[in-house]
Formats: structure tokens, C-alpha cells, sequence
């Protein structure tokens, strides 16, 4: 009897995992999969997009992928976010039935701060419209007080001294090396 009821489990729990696998390889994504049994109709990824490292000021544009799970098309009529620092670029869309679209979202990064955004995909349905977050945050790379080009920066204890180089060369005539250099 022990045995019969640790072969059904063992059975059972090989049939999920095959589903699983069936699921992930005719979906492309173990999430995509997850998605459908839930019974949502599309599924939109990545969830999160982080831009390391960027410029201060500058325009970015990211790619979502929305994957339609049904067998009706589904249309992206529209994107909202909180601020105008984000706009889609190829909106309105459509996704026929079990297809991928790209969903592009072009952000002017700040000048001053990281940033942080969350937009809402508005996705109509066959008999509905669903709101559908994404997140898109920036680290800025912040500029760096930088000695210029005549100082060199000396570090005593605690303290930063910073003193100019000069060329003396010829007594009596110093020259910083900017001088030097416009001469």
C-alpha cells in the first residue's frame, strides 16, 4: 500500500513538471506560462527595466514585449505615466492572437536625480480594459568635482590642498601649463 501511494505522488508530481516544461516551451516563458493558467490574456516583459549608468539629461528608449495568451487580438491603445518625461512611440498596437509586439517607451532622463517611473500599459481586451504596470528607473551619473587641469590635488591627513603647476623654465616667467598651451 506504501509503495502504490509513493508511486501515484511520484506520478503526479511528474505529470506538473512535464506540464510545466509543455507550458514554458509553447509559451517561450516560464512566467508567460504562469500568466495563462492564471487566466490572463497577455503577459508583458520585462516587469522592470534598470538603465545603469547614464548620462544626465539624456533620451532612452526602452523595449517591453507583450505576448497575447488568447486566440482574439488584443490592442495597446495607450500609455499614462506621471510625468511627460515618458511617451510611447508606437502606440496604438496590436497583437494578433498567441503573437509577441514591442512595446516602446522613449524617457528624457533628469538632470539632477536617478529616476524612477512607473507607466501603465492600457491593454483592451476582447471584453475589457486592463491596466498593466511596468517600472523603468536610471542610476545618473553624477558629475565629479574635478581638479582643472592646471591644479594638482595633494592629499595631507584629512585635508585635499590643491596647488598650481608651473613651469619655470625661464627665470623670472612662470607659466601654468593652460598657458602653455594657448601659446
Amino acid at each position: 500500500m506504501k509503495k502504490q501511494t509513493l508511486f501515484s505522488i511520484v506520478g503526479g508530481l511528474g505529470i506538473l513538471v512535464l506540464l510545466f516544461v509543455g507550458l514554458t516551451v509553447y509559451f517561450g516563458s516560464f512566467n508567460t506560462s504562469l500568466s495563462w493558467l492564471n487566466g490572463k490574456p497577455f503577459y508583458i516583459s520585462p516587469k522592470h527595466v534598470h538603465l545603469k549608468n547614464r548620462e544626465p539629461g539624456t533620451e532612452e528608449t526602452v523595449t517591453f514585449h507583450l505576448k497575447n495568451l488568447t486566440s482574439k487580438e488584443i490592442s495597446v491603445v495607450g500609455e499614462k505615466s506621471s510625468c511627460s518625461c515618458a511617451f510611447s512611440e508606437n502606440l496604438p498596437i496590436t497583437a494578433k492572437p498567441k503573437e509577441s509586439v514591442e512595446l516602446k517607451i522613449r524617457v528624457k532622463l533628469p538632470k539632477d536625480k536617478d529616476y524612477d517611473q512607473t507607466i501603465l500599459f492600457m491593454v483592451a481586451t476582447s471584453d475589457k480594459l486592463e491596466m498593466s504596470p511596468v517600472r523603468i528607473t536610471a542610476s545618473i551619473l553624477h558629475p565629479i568635482s574635478l581638479p582643472a587641469e592646471n591644479e594638482a590635488v595633494t592629499m595631507t591627513g584629512t585635508e585635499t590642498e590643491t596647488e598650481s603647476k608651473t613651469d619655470s623654465s625661464q627665470p623670472g616667467q612662470e607659466q601654468t601649463e593652460q598657458e602653455k598651451t594657448v601659446q
